[in-house]
This record gives C-alpha cells, sequence and structure tokens, in this order.
C-alpha cells in the first residue's frame, strides 16, 4: 500500500481524480494568536499494489499540536469536539486506488508551533504532513523623503 498526499488551500475530488488550489504550503502567517485560518485542504491518494489489500480499509486523519497531541478539527452535532475524521473505504481490483479531498474550515491555532496532519489507514500512520504556524513578520519600513534641490 501506498499513501500520498498533500497540503492546498482547497482539494476536490471528481472520478478518481484530486483538483487542488494553493498546493504544497508549509507555512501559514497570522497577526497574532489564538488564529482561526479559512480553509486548509488535504488531498490523498491511497494506491493497493497487491491483491492482497483489497476489500474494507479505513482512512484517519488527525491534527497533531506542536506537543504531538491532537488537537480539534470541529464540533460534531452534538457539540463534542471531533479530534479524528474518519472514512471507511473499499477498493476493489489491482491495482486500485482511493481519493480523498479534505478541506478543515475554521481551524484554531492557540499558538506558533509546527503541527502535523497525521494520516493513517487500518491503524497504522501512513502519512505525516508538518506545517509551521508563525507570527506575520513586521512589515519593512517605509522610506520616506521629502525636500529637492534648488
Amino acid at each position: 500500500m501506498e499513501v500520498e498526499a498533500f497540503l492546498a488551500d482547497a482539494v476536490q475530488a471528481a472520478a478518481g481524480k484530486l483538483s487542488a488550489l494553493g498546493i504544497g504550503w508549509q507555512v501559514l502567517s497570522a497577526p497574532g494568536f489564538p488564529v482561526r485560518h479559512d480553509r486548509i485542504g488535504i488531498g490523498v491518494l491511497v494506491r493497493l499494489t497487491d491483491r492482497a489489500e483489497q476489500g474494507p480499509h479505513r482512512l484517519a486523519v488527525r491534527l497533531l499540536g506542536p506537543d504531538g497531541e491532537p488537537r480539534p478539527l470541529g464540533r460534531a452535532p452534538d457539540g463534542s469536539e471531533v479530534r479524528e475524521l474518519t472514512a471507511p473505504f473499499e477498493v476493489r481490483g489491482s491495482p486500485g486506488s482511493a481519493t480523498f479531498a479534505l478541506n478543515f474550515d475554521g481551524l484554531v491555532f492557540e499558538a506558533p508551533g509546527t503541527y502535523a496532519f497525521a494520516i493513517e489507514v487500518d491503524g497504522a500512520e501512513r502519512k505525516r504532513l508538518a506545517f509551521r504556524v508563525q507570527r506575520q513578520p513586521a512589515p519593512a519600513p517605509a522610506e520616506v523623503s521629502t525636500g529637492g534641490y534648488l
């Protein structure tokens, strides 16, 4: 089994293909903390390379904070925090593949640091997408000159 994944601004899946905007970033900048980010997309492609791998599987995604602990991905309808997103899937045929387009809206980052999305298939971590959340650098001072020559 091979798992490929990437970070993006937004991802869409259709007909076994992934389409994405803003692929491959690794840094989010914020003016202050805590900060709410509008959307983070993850594209995941799971390829089964062996006929024995056919059948039911389970994808799981967690957001890990700088301390390595799972962070909230959102809220369930009952108001409880969701710290893991899961999706059952089945692939038929060899070779076969499954595509996933995951978009997380409104994630809150309490502090700067290195965060990561951990992607598991059948309980085993297959990919980790790390990114840094940092304070936005201060703008360079503007130069102003006045006056002239006589």
